[in-house]
């Protein structure tokens, strides 16, 4: 007896593109408006490395998070460096959690999307950027 959607499987690449192109686009949708926001917006990102006792250079690491942010969801969209971009923003996503949980008094939605965000960037490291990328070798 043959189980429904097993057939599915044939195509676990589209999952994987759809996945990228998901994620990718939700990130550097949050990314590129932090350009215009102007140097006090990237030190205040910036600032998220203060709690493992960085507490100096905040504008450049907001710089650094805004670039990585913007280009790196673009990366994930075309399968560019996926397993590289994937661990830098999942990174970059675990700081801006951390600073949520430390400064916030309760769990709310805000922290579980961060969460899902973190879990599946982490997930695309270990899964890679699949067949239809850029990436893949012999393209």
């Amino acid at each position: 007896m043959k189980v429904a959607l097993t057939g599915l499987s044939r195509f676990d690449f589209f999952g994987v593109l759809i996945l990228r192109i998901g994620v990718g686009g939700l990130i550097a949708y949050h990314g590129f408006p932090l350009w215009a926001e102007g140097p006090d917006s990237w030190e205040r990102i910036g600032s998220a490395v203060s709690l493992i006792g960085i507490t100096y250079f905040h504008l450049i690491f907001g710089i650094a998070s805004v670039v990585i942010q913007s280009v790196g969801g673009l990366f994930l969209i075309l399968g560019i460096f996926t397993r590289g971009i994937g661990l830098l923003l999942s990174a970059i996503v675990g700081f801006a959690l951390a600073n949520l949980i430390i400064h916030s008094p309760e769990i709310d939605n805000v922290m579980v999307v961060y969460a899902q965000v973190n879990l599946t960037l982490l997930s695309l490291v270990f899964i890679g950027p699949g067949r239809l990328s850029l990436d893949r070798r012999g393209v």
